[in-house]
């Protein structure tokens, strides 16, 4: 059998053939779709890549991003590490059903990271059995991270060197244009595109849709535990582009293009050192504009600049338990309560919470978890901060959404992992290997100890991605009823075991939080 052929706007490519349970696929990895951003171009926009002579190989995947490789965030789930980093990674990946035929609906992956790592061709994000499965196309697309993807240079001369701000939210975009210029010679329907990720790619998510633009390419959006109020202020940003050119001892953007990538990724990593207390542990993300990202994700989604593009948004039950800091576990009442009223003023831009508020949160995540495995310190910040950092505000978004657009889905990831060395229960990026039918890739399945109920939440779990990609609507014969998601019912998908579909299940933490939180972020009326 002769490797499968396709002709794009670029060229001719040629791919490879890969098994599945489900079928053969036809894999293309390492297609440019933008120009090297290299030398004078670090830190500019995507350009339109060139175009070749003759067959191209599109065997093997292109080069990671330029990151810090290894270390605790790489290492806090499998699968992380990619095998090479490059500046010049502007790559994307096409995986197609053999017989499939035309006019597929399109699913572009946009990985996660905290804004500092990641890549495309991770095995984790392998689609070859998604799009076997669900008779889909799956693409996964590389885009600047760190510094070299989120470093807003304006104050320091930006303009004379061709700098922009938002990089690697340019690359995502340029990425999703490609995939509708050239899907259809890959069997996938160009007016049906779906961009999906998880953490730092849902996060990327939120801020792309509300892009300039971004509906003349993007239909569809799903959301896997975005953190919805990580957006960055054009005055931290400036602080952060102004720590970062002093560690490096340059003083302009001109002079910051002739500093070799590997002092830049070691100076980025001082920078977040230096900047963790006053800033957080992701100082390199979306920034807000003008331009890119003209508002925060919670505004930008309020005042329903996003109403042309259906969402289906959600999180995992445990989001912070990947996470534990056994600091709590220390602290007693008086302890978590500090904690939590340092938590809530950062979160609320400064303001001073009522004590008693602050008292009576903690007190009742601590009656959440009597009796029960969850109920040490650590046990209740991490599920405080599940609640208040990722949870909740990505319902906020679901709220605001489906006052403009009906077809506003909202699901909780629930099954929890069996790993007997640590109760780590619905974790941050648990989802990851099923959406990806991965499981059994790069130490996953060891890592949260699979079972069939495991198996059969991701089948669901892909159907009803693959369904919303059709449709807008995620309900299928695999996942079942899936009704919309309106501030009436406030309804969601539980996927865990059993499937089920239930009214509001986070009232009572809503209730918990209300007012607790920064007014100018959230829409008048959302009690969180």
């Amino acid at each position: 059998m002769s490797d499968p052929t396709v002709q794009i706007s670029q060229g001719e490519l040629v791919g490879t053939v890969e098994q599945t349970p489900s079928g053969p696929v036809h894999r293309y990895a390492g297609i440019p779709f933008a120009a090297s951003p290299v030398g004078v171009k670090r830190f500019g926009p995507p350009e339109r890549a060139p175009s070749w002579e003759g067959p191209r190989s599109a065997a093997d995947f292109g080069p990671s991003p330029v990151q810090v490789l290894g270390g605790p965030l790489a290492e806090a789930v499998p699968g992380m590490a990619p095998d090479r980093v490059s500046e010049d990674c502007l790559t994307l990946n096409v995986w197609r059903p053999e017989n499939g035929g035309d006019d597929l609906p399109v699913l572009l992956w946009i990985y996660g990271g905290a804004f500092t790592i990641g890549s495309g061709s991770l095995e984790s994000y392998d689609g070859a059995r998604f799009a076997a499965e669900q008779n889909v196309v799956i693409v996964t697309a590389n885009y600047r991270v760190g510094a070299l993807g989120f470093l807003d240079l304006r104050d320091y001369g930006g303009d004379e060197v061709g700098a922009v701000t938002n990089v690697g939210l340019r690359d995502q975009l340029f990425a999703a244009q490609w995939v509708k210029e050239n899907i259809a010679a890959f069997g996938g329907d160009p007016l049906r595109i779906t961009v999906f990720g998880e953490s730092a790619g849902a996060g990327s998510i939120i801020h792309l849709v509300t892009a300039p633009g971004a509906k003349d390419t993007i239909a569809r959006a799903i959301a896997q535990s975005p953190g919805v109020d990580f957006t960055q202020t054009a005055e931290i940003a400036g602080i952060i582009a102004g720590r970062l050119l002093a560690e490096l001892g340059v003083g302009t953007a001109k002079e910051l293009l002739e500093v070799p990538a590997d002092r830049i990724l070691a100076a980025q990593e001082a920078v977040v050192m230096r900047s963790m207390g006053e800033y957080g542990a992701m100082v390199f993300h979306p920034v807000v504009d003008g331009d890119m990202v003209p508002a925060t994700p919670s505004i930008a989604f309020a005042r329903g600049d996003v109403a042309d593009i259906d969402l289906l948004i959600g999180s995992a039950a445990e989001e912070m338990r990947l996470y534990l800091d056994p600091r709590a576990n220390e602290l007693g009442r008086d302890g978590l309560i500090e904690w939590t009223r340092q938590y809530l003023t950062n979160r609320m831009g400064g303001k001073t919470p009522p004590p008693d508020r602050v008292a009576a949160l903690v007190d009742n995540y601590a009656r959440l978890g009597e009796g029960t495995s969850r109920s040490a310190g650590a046990d209740q910040w991490a599920a405080l901060t599940s609640d208040g950092g990722m949870r909740l505000p990505a319902l906020r978004l679901a709220d605001s959404q489906s006052a403009h657009n009906p077809r506003t889905y909202a699901y909780a990831f629930t099954w929890q992992s069996h790993n007997p060395n640590a109760d780590m229960g619905a974790f941050h990026a648990l989802d990851i290997p099923f959406t990806f039918d991965t499981l059994d890739r790069a130490g996953w399945g060891e890592f949260v100890g699979i079972d069939d109920a495991g198996r059969a939440v991701g089948h669901a779990m892909r159907s009803a991605w693959a369904a919303f990609a059709a449709t807008g609507d995620p309900t299928s014969a695999v996942s079942g009823s899936w009704p919309a998601y309106e501030t009436g019912h406030r309804t969601m998908k539980i996927l865990g075991t059993p499937l089920e579909v239930v009214d509001d299940p986070l009232g009572t933490l809503r209730a918990w939080w209300d007012g607790l939180w920064d007014e100018a972020a959230r829409p008048a009326g959302f009690p969180v």
